[in-house]
């Protein structure tokens, strides 16, 4: 697709891609808002800390600050606690703890850059200026850093002593351990995952005001989804009360899904103020307070027989939730992980342990893969450990043990159902396109320039959509514009670049006949009551575009119905075509314009779709160059073979495997939150925090081999995350095959220049 209708016109997402790409964005820096107030907030110094005393009364004072919040005018406003989501350990060894967390500190700050107070003023220099003169007398408190320190130091909230959140444990441990005495081989890995900082390209940023007649709050800031940041700031304010615009989005990776305590600190501003509030983070704001990704330890085993085989695996996922629990933080570590921990192979027996803690971190959210990257890591990590141990090839092993294409609908050991899939076709196709089984003259040409070369797949398969929501709702309304019949389409989900304006329209293009550049797409309306999860998951064309097919099949129905009835004929002996209604020798029945018109200048139906989950799948393969002098590694090829099912739009599927690869590699080669021994954060800007560039990966080569998924309409399956989980473990595996020439062990993530460097030296002395 080009992103033009049958006309040629373009379609809505076209003309966004030229927007957004000659700096004609509209994101919330960028909205007008005369006479708004600025707001800064003062945040905490400290990891850790008792708050002793908090005088606001010389900044209150300032010139042109109109107003000062602070925690106690918080909890005078009613604001009650964020939703913290686990649907697994209710009854377990210790269900999830969800501490209390503030809008403003209240007592004790918890990890540095919480939000201490909030300074209104006229201008943002006398917003800043006034914040710092904001005297707050801290009492330092031993700080609780990374996973280690957790469990035996002072409980950061008393209701987790051993600062434990969380431990659930799944699977059949007694089979898993028979399997174990039984083996021939056990294969073991273990790694961490640093914590990532979801970079946007614009930081964010919220415009409040305040309706004082209908009590109703209208916010601009970026999201995925209005119902799930309603819900969110529900603690405080009725959800029916707070009226969201959704701006340009420059990017969601799942922090853009939650409220923040920011979101909730101006609605009170506005409320109090009776003013317009803006408040737009910096870059380094962004760093400490967007929910992280990642910060997860894993550990495993794999058994297998005599013969190669699979026979069970043995999982510990261990997750560092920072200061609080966030929506779905804590759900997403162990829910994504159950749904795929067996990975594309027949494993007949599996155990998994999942453990949660609290930290003097900046809080844990999703982040594109959500637990889906770091459980494919170890599952792949594991094949390649025991293919090295029996000197088997890597993909050889893989395709003994994958599922049978045949043995669809598959029910894992830890009870997710996979809906469909053909792995030894992706491996067929990776192996060809990669060139896997020649590779002896690259081998050979790397270490003419003193260089390591790798090689590494990986072979999986995660869930895709789902979401709190039982079904998704799409409201569809045909009308009239200049003489011809244009639709306007209503969702619940929430765009950041997945160019979901033109998927849709083209899922109603099929159905209704319209030219696709005729169809407008409405993401999260402020007042919308529909119902639906927002663009995360990967559930945006699985779940609301399967809602908007139902919309189209209804609208068509009402159309050939119409028509029948003038031309005398069954509606099922009639068809849309190019804005027509036609009989069956391909005569004109009616435009569609007429049959709008004929229904009184309008139509609307909402189409419907319970909610179901995919299981997106795939092969990649990756190869690098490690310099051996310098450690630095270089990404020279990578092949994507991938089932994302039907495809509804293949550029932008295309873009989004592209994009989640990119993600993926960043997150071996070079991203990760560090923080010293007191708790601060050591990575706060784009000039220790290394994101990978375009000069830092080649051009891709992606394969599509769809099997069509029986659990929606459209036969699609969520493609949004994919990439990311297919690339972690791939360039993870390449480097550790590299290294492995010459003996040297993967270093810990991510694989910087040094620590290659020092894997390398370990093994040469």
């Amino acid at each position: 697709m080009d992103g033009s209708g049958i006309s040629g016109r373009p379609t809505q997402s076209a003309r966004d891609r030229t927007r957004w790409v000659s700096g004609a964005g509209r994101y919330v820096a960028d909205v007008r808002a005369e006479g708004a107030l600025a707001a800064a907030f003062l945040r905490s110094p400290h990891a850790h800390a008792a708050i002793v005393s908090l005088d606001a009364a010389a900044a209150r004072a300032m010139p042109g600050v109109v107003a000062v919040l602070t925690g106690e005018d918080c909890a005078a406003a009613g604001f009650g606690n964020f939703r913290a989501l686990m649907r697994y350990g209710a009854e377990g060894e210790r269900p999830l703890v969800a501490p209390f967390r503030p809008v403003l500190a209240q007592g004790r700050v918890r990890y540095a850059g919480e939000p201490v107070a909030c300074v209104v003023a006229d201008t943002l220099a006398a917003a800043m200026d006034a914040a710092e003169a904001i005297a707050v007398e801290y009492e330092m408190l031993p700080p609780v850093v990374g996973l280690d320190a957790a469990p035996d130091a002072p409980p950061i909230h008393p209701e987790a002593p051993g600062n434990l959140a969380f431990l659930h444990a799944a699977g059949d441990a007694a089979s898993v351990a028979a399997a174990f005495a039984a083996s021939a081989h056990v294969a073991a890995a273990r790694f961490d995952l640093p914590r990532l900082a979801p970079s946007t390209m614009e930081p964010g940023g919220i415009v409040a005001r305040y309706d004082a007649a209908s009590g109703v709050y209208h916010l601009v800031t970026p999201h995925q989804g209005i119902n799930e940041i309603r819900l969110d700031l529900g603690g405080g304010v009725p959800a029916a009360r707070i009226m969201i615009e959704l701006p340009d989005v420059g990017g969601g990776f799942g922090l853009r899904s939650p409220a923040y305590p920011e979101h909730a600190a101006l609605l009170l501003a506005a409320r109090a103020t009776g003013r317009t509030v803006r408040y737009v983070p910096t870059r380094g704001e962004a760093f400490l307070n967007d929910n992280h990704g990642r910060g997860t330890r894993l550990a495993g085993r794999l058994a297998l027989d005599a013969d190669l085989r699979f026979t069970a695996i043995e999982i510990e996922y261990h997750t560092d939730l920072g200061a609080y629990v966030t929506t779905v933080g804590a759900f997403v570590n162990v829910h994504n992980a159950l749904q795929s921990g067996t990975g594309t192979y027949a494993i007949p027996a599996a155990h998994a342990r999942f453990a949660q803690y609290f930290t003097n971190a900046g809080p844990l959210g999703p982040y594109r893969g959500a637990g889906r990257p770091d459980i494919a890591l170890l599952v792949e990590r594991l094949v390649d450990e025991a293919a090295a141990a029996a000197g088997a090839d890597p993909l050889d092993l893989r395709a003994r043990n994958a599922i049978p294409a045949a043995a669809f609908p598959w029910r894992t050991a830890l009870g997710a159902t996979y809906d469909s899939a053909d792995y030894a076709a992706l491996i067929a196709a990776a192996r060809a396109e990669s060139g896997w089984d020649d590779i002896a003259a690259r081998r050979e040409a790397a270490a003419s320039r003193g260089a390591l070369y790798g090689r590494g797949a990986a072979l999986f398969t995660e869930v895709a959509g789902g979401g709190a929501a039982a079904q998704d709702e799409a409201k569809v309304t045909l009308s009239l514009a200049g003489g011809r019949a244009v639709a306007r389409i209503e969702t619940v989900t929430g765009g950041s670049g997945q160019s979901q304006a033109e998927t849709y329209a083209f899922i109603l293009a099929r159905e209704t006949g319209l030219d696709p550049a005729d169809i407008e797409l409405v993401a999260s309306p402020p007042g919308s009551t529909l119902a639906g999860a927002g663009s995360i998951g990967s559930r945006s064309t699985v779940s609301a575009g399967s809602a908007v097919a139902d919309a189209g099949a209804a609208l068509r129905a009402r159309l050939l119905a119409l028509a029948g009835l003038r031309a005398n004929e069954a509606p099922e002996d009639l068809a849309i075509a190019s804005g027509a209604i036609l009989r069956r020798d391909g005569s004109p029945v009616m435009t569609l314009a007429e049959a709008v018109a004929a229904s009184g200048g309008e139509i609307a139906v909402t189409g419907v779709k319970p909610v179901a989950a995919t299981f997106p799948s795939g092969c990649h393969v990756a190869e690098v160059e490690i310099d051996r002098e310098t450690g630095l590694v270089r990404l020279t090829r990578y092949v994507a073979a991938d089932d994302s099912g039907v495809l509804v739009n293949p550029v932008v599927a295309e873009g989004q495997i592209h994009g989640g690869i990119v993600q993926g590699v960043g997150g071996v080669l070079g991203e990760g939150m560090r923080y010293d021994a007191a708790g601060q954060p050591l990575t706060g800007s784009f000039m220790d925090y290394t994101m990978p560039r375009a000069a830092d990966v080649p051009g891709f080569v992606t394969l599509d081999l769809p099997t069509p998924s029986p659990n929606n309409p459209l036969g699609a399956k969520g493609l949004g995350e994919a990439g990311t989980t297919g690339a972690l473990p791939a360039v993870a595996n390449a480097v550790a095959d590299a290294l492995r020439q010459i003996g040297a062990a993967l270093p810990p993530l991510p694989c910087t220049p040094l620590r290659v460097w020092e894997a390398i030296r370990a093994a040469e002395f």
